[in-house]
């Protein structure tokens, strides 16, 4: 009976289904779930700063050409509305 079971012991070694291989296994796959989770939350750490740089920069307006004058009048209101535009700004 002994002999039987040292075989049969034996045979689930070899095959890696004793309780000590099944440890090491699981041994192994904590290791791995463990630097899975630290380099997940790296990877949200870093999604995180590129989100917020994104959000941070902003597009460059193209500038438009001004509109054609074809008198004095609309030139003098075209010049005072750009000039109000360029204070607005500061």
């Amino acid at each position: 009976m002994k002999g039987l079971m040292k075989l049969v012991m034996a045979i689930l070694g070899i095959l890696g289904l004793s309780s000590k291989a099944s440890s090491k296994k699981k041994a192994a796959v904590k290791k791995i779930d463990a630097k899975k989770k630290v380099v997940k939350k790296q990877v949200k750490k870093v999604d995180a700063e590129v989100k917020q740089v994104k959000k941070a920069q902003k597009k460059a307006t193209k500038k438009r050409a001004p509109k054609k004058v074809t008198s004095a009048r609309k030139a003098k209101s075209s010049l005072k509305a750009r000039a109000k535009k360029k204070w607005k700004r500061y």
